[in-house]
């Protein structure tokens, strides 16, 4: 039983808040403020069939998409040179910690001044989730195994050889695991820079112009909509997590 339990346990949770939030909808019975779930529910529906939802959806999925793969490019790179030297160790130090310091909305705004709407929201979130790839993926490739690097030092091992040979396929499971989190946050802050910068045909600019017409439950159906966009990310992730672990076993075998 207790077995049982525990499996069901996430729509046991899933199913706790909706009823909280229906009871919370009932005795305010003010809908603009807070919707029903089944007039959220009814307007998804009718939201998401339309043309400008699938125009915006997948525009800001190519931007979460082209941030990630910057960020973690560039940490990936960045963090494989600290760890080869000491110099640039110290020298991207403090260029990170900048970065990390720097407040999330003051990126925001830089950006919108300096850019235009279409790649503002890349470069806030790249910059915004940069600065923890970095510091992850650092961390990972530190942790390798000393006796490992001991040996490949004797022996004159080529960096290249070093690099996919034995940093990568060890501190992957480290990088897949942070890149889940990663990537969650990723298409937060896509959708949040969209809202501000306006950007046209986005998810971001759909919940903007839903506020501003105070169309609250179209507002919770595309909340929604970006809920199960972060986890089918997620999922996605995992699922390539997987199929690395498995090409990598079947190359050790």
């Amino acid at each position: 039983m207790n077995k049982v339990f525990t499996k069901l346990a996430p729509f046991i949770a899933i199913v706790i808040v909706i009823g909280a939030w229906h009871i919370i909808a009932v005795c305010m019975g003010i809908p603009i403020i807070v919707p029903t779930p089944a007039d959220t529910i009814t307007k998804m529906l009718e939201v998401f069939t339309t043309s400008a939802f699938l125009r915006g959806v997948a525009n800001s999925l190519l931007r979460a998409f082209l941030s990630f793969s910057i960020a973690f490019l560039l940490a990936t790179a960045l963090a494989l040179l600290s760890s080869l030297s000491d110099f640039f160790d110290r020298f991207f130090y403090p260029i990170v910690v900048l970065v990390r310091a720097t407040p999330t909305m003051s990126i925001i705004f830089l950006c919108l001044i300096w850019f235009s709407s279409k790649i503002s929201p890349m470069i806030v979130a790249t910059a915004v989730i940069f600065p923890t790839m970095y510091a992850s993926i650092l961390t990972a490739i530190k942790s390798c195994d000393k006796k490992l690097l001991e040996m490949s030092a004797v022996y004159n091992v080529p960096t290249k050889v070093k690099v996919f040979k034995l940093y990568l396929p060890y501190v992957s499971d480290k990088i897949f695991s942070d890149a889940v989190n990663a990537l969650s946050l990723n298409l937060k802050l896509i959708v949040a820079a969209e809202a501000l910068a306006a950007t046209a045909n986005s998810l971001g600019r759909l919940m903007q112009n839903a506020k501003a017409n105070l169309e609250t439950a179209t507002l919770f159906a595309y909340t929604v909509a970006a809920i199960i966009l972060s986890y089918l990310l997620e999922v996605l992730l995992k699922l390539l997590r997987r199929l690395f672990r498995r090409l990598k076993y079947a190359k050790a075998n």
